[in-house]
């Protein structure tokens, strides 16, 4: 009997056609896996340090922030990084600087909202001029971020964490750093003479709380020629009034505190945003 003689050819071209099947398989996968792992992570600490740089170098402009017809965010609050008419604007000025000077003056300094609302941008998008961005009435911003599912929103600051934003009925908005031991916020925000950090009252009503003295040193060490002209790090009552204030806080989906700020000491979350 004659044996049959095999064709490799015939075996070889499924072979190879089963290898460029699989191949092309994992190739989506893993272009998928890297789409995944390349999504940007949003955290905590990246905000904050966001938050700090205008810090020491931004003047209190009314409208700041905001677009000519003051109905929501300008081109600065769209950009991302520092202007520089912001600093140049600063050094022409000096302790007398009084902000009713330049009111609606607005590419050369920033307000409580469109500092909140810079800061946001800065954070959470990867290009200047996408979206409506986040520059709204301050005493509106805690509830409106709540409904765009951001976080959650509640009327009293108990418990207040890092990250947090606290919304003024009297049309004030800051940026909690920390929480001190005796109750009092540390704090930053936009207000005359300009974007600083300052400490409220403790939860006993005095005004020379530990958030105080942290915002002294702070300001002192890393921002001395600000401090020299503006040293006043201490904000009223009104900014702990229960009846006065509302707080919104990140969810996870939004912001993730992976370097557990919520869980460091007020000197660890300052070595933390300062190294």
């Amino acid at each position: 009997m004659k044996k049959r003689k095999i064709r490799y050819d015939r075996i070889l071209l499924p072979i190879l056609i089963l290898c460029v099947i699989i191949f092309g398989i994992s190739s989506c996968h893993k272009t998928e896996e890297t789409k995944v792992q390349s999504k940007p992570i949003h955290t905590t600490t990246t905000f904050l340090k966001n938050a700090l740089k205008p810090v020491g170098q931004t003047l209190y402009i009314y409208g700041g922030g905001w677009n000519e017809a003051q109905t929501g965010s300008g081109t600065e609050a769209l950009t991302l990084g520092l202007s520089k008419e912001w600093k140049s604007f600063y050094d022409t000025q000096d302790s007398s600087y009084n902000y009713e000077n330049y009111m609606y003056e607005i590419h050369k300094g920033l307000d409580c909202s469109g500092y909140v609302g810079w800061s946001i941008y800065n954070t959470l998008e990867t290009k200047s001029n996408h979206g409506n961005g986040y520059v709204l009435k301050a005493e509106e911003m805690t509830k409106t971020f709540a409904n765009m599912k951001l976080g959650s929103y509640k009327d009293s600051i108990q418990n207040a964490k890092p990250g947090d934003i606290v919304s003024m009925a009297n049309a004030h908005v800051y940026i909690v750093l920390a929480v001190c031991e005796d109750g009092s916020l540390l704090i930053a925000h936009s207000s005359p003479p300009g974007v600083k950090i300052s400490g409220t009252y403790d939860q006993n009503g005095n005004s020379n709380s530990q958030a105080v003295g942290y915002a002294q040193k702070i300001m002192k060490t890393y921002y001395p020629d600000w401090y020299s002209r503006y040293p006043n790090c201490t904000v009223d009552f009104s900014f702990t009034e229960p009846s006065n204030v509302s707080l919104f806080h990140w969810n996870s989906k939004t912001l993730k505190d992976v370097d557990k700020l919520n869980s460091m000491t007020v000197n660890q979350i300052i070595q933390t945003l300062f190294k």
